[in-house]
């Protein structure tokens, strides 16, 4: 399973958020189940951004970066035509269309964020980490 990993549910992993543990436990069961995390370019370019605000220290931040690039198995882009027709999309955050374009591009079966409702547009699955988690573990029940 191709599994878009959306830049929310890394800055979760990254900054020990409220969902710190669930981000955990997505990978860990992503990684024993031998599913392919992806994340996008601009991802990588976004928590590169937010770290270096919270932390102040370029160092720390690429450290992070390196962190989250190790923990997916291929980082993505958008074609150009896919940019463009974000500008057009019904989608109101840029990013996100991106990120729905990037995860249709590349095939995956899903994507995997904290704000479900940013991913209206998309004809893919969307789960949180923990919803994932929990269907796995129903699967592997059976």
């Amino acid at each position: 399973m191709k599994l878009l990993v959306d830049t929310n549910v890394f800055l979760e992993l990254l900054l020990k958020r409220e969902c710190f543990q669930d981000v955990i436990n997505f990978f860990k069961k992503a990684v024993a189940k031998r599913n392919q995390t992806y994340m996008t370019a601009m991802s990588l370019r976004d928590i590169g951004y937010i770290v270096q605000k919270y932390t102040h220290s370029q160092e720390k931040t690429k450290l992070m970066q390196l962190q989250t690039y190790q923990l997916v198995s291929k980082v993505i882009n958008t074609t150009a035509d896919a940019a463009i027709e974000s500008i057009y999309s019904e989608t109101k955050d840029y990013e996100d269309s991106l990120q729905m374009y990037a995860a249709e591009e590349n095939l995956c079966d899903a994507i995997i964020t904290f704000n479900k409702k940013d991913y209206q547009q998309t004809h893919l699955p969307v789960f949180t980490p923990k919803e994932i988690c929990d269907i796995w573990t129903k699967e592997n029940a059976l």
